[in-house]
């Protein structure tokens, strides 16, 4: 199986690694959200979360997360800074934890009119899975920030993308009533002090070793992520079109 393994392109490699770094950072979050999904919890918001309008649409960039966070496993070549991200995503999950448990936050839900658009379904498909809780610091911000910095520095082009794509899955997370702005700032300190305590460091000492060029792959590489997000969207296009629907996702305070 190793020989096998080996075998494989180095980018695929790293996604499938990249895939289970990922999978043993869920317990951290889903295992609170299941637990104490029902309990009550702190409010954080503020006359700015109220301005915010509530905007389905946005369930495309809120959506990005689960292939964004593959960014940086197709970007650094760098075995050592690649060992250094997998660490790195799974302290951002460790840090959040204990929030998660001794310092509940709960974010208020609209209920979901309709099921017959694509974009409310998506809001109550997400419903469905993920209780209004867990919510300080945001996970979506940590990790989409994370992924960002972690390529910006070596490979710009791609790290500006990634600050683009970012930034959308930051302002879904408002959006779609999942958090906070309290979350949100959470969310991004502790991404950026994540980053650069374990992964700046490091690309800093090989970059005086080794060339970029020899850290990174082909900005080209990154596109994964995007066809990733394709074949998401389509799947879950399908399950829209079969017929798929929930109980009726009513208002949640």
């Amino acid at each position: 199986m190793l020989a096998s393994f080996n075998r494989l392109s180095h980018v695929t490699r790293n996604f499938l690694i990249g895939l289970v770094t990922i999978i043993a950072t869920i317990p951290f979050y889903v295992v609170p959200n299941i637990i104490f999904g029902e309990r009550p919890g702190v409010s954080l918001a503020t006359f700015a979360d109220a301005a915010i309008p509530f905007a389905p649409w946005t369930i495309t960039g809120y959506a990005m997360i689960y292939v964004f966070i593959f960014l940086p496993f197709f970007t650094i070549r760098d075995r050592t800074i690649f060992r250094r991200i997998q660490w790195g995503f799974i302290l951002c999950s460790a840090i959040a934890l204990p929030f998660f448990i001794f310092f509940p936050v709960r974010m208020p839900r609209p209920g979901i009119p309709t099921q017959e658009s694509l974009f409310y379904w998506g809001v109550a498909f997400n419903y469905v899975l993920d209780k209004p809780v867990n919510c300080f610091p945001s996970m979506h911000v940590a990790n989409s920030v994370f992924a960002a910095l972690c390529t910006l520095k070596l490979s710009p082009r791609v790290g500006l993308w990634g600050l683009i794509g970012s930034l959308y899955i930051i302002i879904s997370t408002t959006t779609l009533r999942q958090h906070f702005i309290a979350d949100v700032v959470a969310g991004a300190a502790v991404a950026v002090g994540v980053y650069y305590l374990m992964v700046h460091p490091v690309i800093m000492r090989s970059l005086e070793k080794r060339k970029r060029e020899e850290l990174i792959f082909p900005p080209q590489s990154a596109l994964w992520v995007v066809y990733l997000y394709m074949a998401f969207v389509s799947a879950c296009l399908v399950l829209f079109i079969s017929g798929l629907r929930f109980d009726p996702v009513l208002p949640v305070n």
